[in-house]
């Protein structure tokens, strides 16, 4: 190196350091037409052309010293700087990033960090970049190492690294969401609005990757031994995947509900969560030892909670006699809910509102089983079996339907006791009385303590004129289930179409009707039975008491509605009879007699 090029070299540095770039730069030419090997010539060439605003100059500049054997992070500096100048955001955090990653080869972590922090910072008004730059400084990431410096600020921990991204991403998502809504609803031929939404936020969520990054907080919880995070972390990692599970990928759809069933079983263990007794109790499909074990638990820890009033009707329906208040089981978009509507309408005896709740809880059950690949069996059991039921208690002209759901019932459960019976008074009621019977007498020698199997075949036998066969097949029954109400009841009418047949048949047949009241207060059967016993009897006020009792339960009751209306007419009640035969002839009640 020559005297004259040392001396001009530093002339160069000195006028660098007194901010006389113009100076600075001629020298740098001048120097670099004397040796363009120098590797500091570069540099002080690129200041100063920062500084006097020949950028693409200066760019070139300090590439070109990046190539060089001698070159330190002195290049890289200096490009960030002339960047930042600039002012283009776009290559000062590219620069940055190459800054960081030769600090990186050079094992300056604290550096590293300290020039990432820079490319965090410039990038904070952009979520989706932030996003991208906080991955790399993820476990898996190529930066992972500098959480590790000691600098200041401070690198965040693992674990509070990932839960910055993920309230970025869940706010970054629910904008592009609103966003695109918001868009695409006033364009020609959108469609509703629910199906514009579901088509974007198939898009969004088919993009964003915030459950991948929920996954890995949940995993940092657990490597932390943070038990308290974790519950929370996890309870949102729970909700969020349940919420997207639809636009998860067909391929990986069967491990997600994995997943959430797992996740669902450690929350309820913790009590912490509402969403996963909600999950499970609808995933256990009215297994009843596995619910009863959720049910009061969930009802007590959340009792504001969206599945609570079905839990709770569910929990009342166990008593074989309680009534249930089916109104604040409407409106719960839920498969669980709407078998318990079912049931309650059952219960209830609301035939009709019974069997249009069964077609709603079927769609909310394929629904279930098209989201999570699961087939609520046992409950798609239980809503056919009611409907079925309730298509037989609306009268015989619904015989068809009754039985095409009892054949359904049976082929999902050949073993089905209460299907079998059901097939076998429909087929009666269809006209096929030998063939009904044929089913109800294999049901009762199959199984002689089958107490509903006597009682089914009792009522075939009434409705085939013998009812000297169903008073025996009756009296079997209540010799096997002295407590159930409509053994009873079944008795009772037995006797009563004997006409005096036997000496004392009406008397028994009042008798049972009394035990079947104290049994269960809520079958119109009886009353309508005390009703005629009455009436047969000349004391119209009790007639009239149990024959209103009797349609108050069921206005569809085909013996009292009647006679009570016959009452009513003769006794001048004309406002009551109208109000009764209005109710009768309803759109949801129609019958022939009114």
């Amino acid at each position: 190196m020559s005297v004259i090029f040392k001396d001009k070299l530093k002339a160069a540095k000195a006028a660098v350091g007194e901010k006389n770039y113009d100076y600075a730069y001629d020298l740098c030419h001048d120097l670099l037409e004397m040796d363009r090997s120098n590797y500091n010539v570069y540099i002080l060439l690129g200041v100063s052309c920062q500084h006097l605003g020949k950028y693409a100059e200066g760019e070139g500049t300090y590439a070109h010293a990046q190539t060089m054997p001698k070159a330190n992070v002195l290049a890289w500096q200096g490009l960030c700087a002339l960047y930042e100048a600039s002012g283009d955001r776009t290559k000062h955090e590219q620069a940055l990033q190459s800054l960081c990653d030769r600090l990186v080869v050079e094992g300056n972590r604290n550096k590293a960090w300290e020039t990432m922090n820079k490319v965090i910072l410039l990038v904070e008004s952009d979520d989706r970049r932030l996003v991208s730059v906080l991955r790399g400084l993820t476990q898996a990431g190529p930066y992972h190492d500098l959480l590790k410096a000691e600098a200041d600020p401070q690198p965040p921990t693992e674990m509070e690294l990932l839960e910055r991204m993920c309230e970025i991403e869940s706010t970054l998502d629910s904008r592009m969401v609103e966003s695109e809504v918001n868009k695409r609803r006033t364009r020609l031929g959108a469609g509703p609005v629910q199906r514009v939404r579901a088509e974007v936020r198939a898009e969004v969520y088919g993009k964003s990757t915030l459950l991948d990054t929920l996954q890995q907080l949940v995993a940092a919880c657990v490597d932390a031994n943070d038990l308290d995070r974790l519950m929370s972390h996890e309870q949102r990692y729970f909700e969020c995947l349940d919420d997207r599970l639809e636009f998860v990928d067909d391929t990986q759809r069967a491990a997600a509900v994995e997943q959430l069933q797992n996740m669902a079983a450690d929350l309820v263990t913790n009590g912490r969560c509402a969403a996963a007794f909600e999950f499970l109790i609808e995933t256990v499909d009215i297994d009843d030892t596995r619910l009863g074990e959720m049910a009061a638990q969930y009802v007590e820890l959340f009792p504001d909670a969206r599945l609570v009033p079905a839990v709770s009707a569910w929990l009342a329906l166990r008593d074989p006699v309680a009534t249930v208040d089916a109104d604040s089981i409407r409106g719960i978009e839920s498969p669980f809910a709407r078998a318990q509507l079912v049931a309650a309408m059952a219960r209830n005896r609301q035939h009709r509102a019974c069997v249009d709740a069964a077609v709603a809880a079927r769609t909310a059950q394929q629904t279930f089983a098209d989201k999570y690949g699961i087939r609520l069996q046992r409950s798609r059991l239980a809503v056919d079996l009611a409907a079925a039921d309730a298509y037989m208690q609306i009268g015989k002209e619904h015989a068809d339907d009754a039985e095409r759901l009892y054949r359904t019932c049976l082929e999902a459960d050949a073993n089905n006791k209460a299907a079998a019976l059901g097939l076998g008074l429909a087929t009666c009621a269809l006209g096929h009385g030998d063939e009904g019977r044929q089913l109800l007498q294999r049901l009762v020698d199959s199984d002689a303590h089958n107490h509903r199997a006597w009682g089914g075949l009792g009522a075939a036998l009434v409705d085939a004129g013998d009812l000297h066969g169903a008073v025996d097949a009756f009296r079997h029954a209540i010799a096997e289930a002295p407590e159930y109400a409509p053994h009873h009841v079944g008795l009772a009418s037995a006797l009563w179409q004997l006409g005096g047949e036997w000496r004392h048949d009406k008397q028994h047949a009042y008798t049972s009707w009394l035990t079947a009241a104290r049994l269960d207060p809520t079958d119109p059967s009886v009353f309508s039975g005390l009703g005629q016993w009455y009436q047969e009897h000349d004391d119209n006020v009790r007639a009239r008491r149990c024959f209103a009792k009797a349609v108050s339960l069921d206005c569809t009751n085909s013996i009292a509605a009647p006679l009570l209306a016959d009452i009513y007419a003769r006794e001048g009640s004309d406002d009551l009879c109208e109000e009764l035969l209005q109710r009768a002839t309803d759109n949801s009640f129609a019958l022939p007699w009114a």
